[in-house]
């Protein structure tokens, strides 16, 4: 079961002229907000992914690396918090087969009335244009 994503709230990208490393020559910044709602279960952590694209497309001799970064931005607990926790346990960035950048948020939440909200994400990416 995977997280929905309802949307990508201001996302931006800035392009910076790269001198390296090996052919690079440009690095791409991309930046938003991903909206969706992840509902915890109980007292154990409930661990599930979010994945979405962002970005334009990169050709396979265009693309040569990309890293991400997530933190959480809404969190919310709707009664008394009991052994609550919320995280980000883990982002992973890459090319998708349509040349977009592919994110994926490994989440995890535990009390049964606990959720999260927004994820903030930061991707960088190397590559040749």
């Amino acid at each position: 079961m995977a997280v929905n994503l309802y949307q990508v709230d201001n996302p931006q990208e800035m392009e910076v002229g790269v001198n390296g490393p090996k052919d690079a020559n440009r690095l791409f910044i991309y930046t938003g907000m991903a909206v969706f709602d992840f509902k915890g279960t109980g007292g154990s952590w409930l661990r599930d992914s979010l994945t979405f694209q962002i970005g334009r497309a990169f050709t396979l001799t265009q693309y040569k690396q990309a890293v991400a970064t997530a933190s959480l931005a809404s969190i919310s607990n709707k009664d008394n918090a009991v052994n609550a926790g919320w995280a980000v346990d883990r982002v992973e960035a890459k090319r998708a087969s349509n040349g977009k950048i592919e994110l994926t948020m490994n989440l995890a939440i535990r009390d049964s009335d606990g959720y999260i909200h927004r994820i903030a994400y930061e991707v960088s990416v190397l590559a040749k244009i």
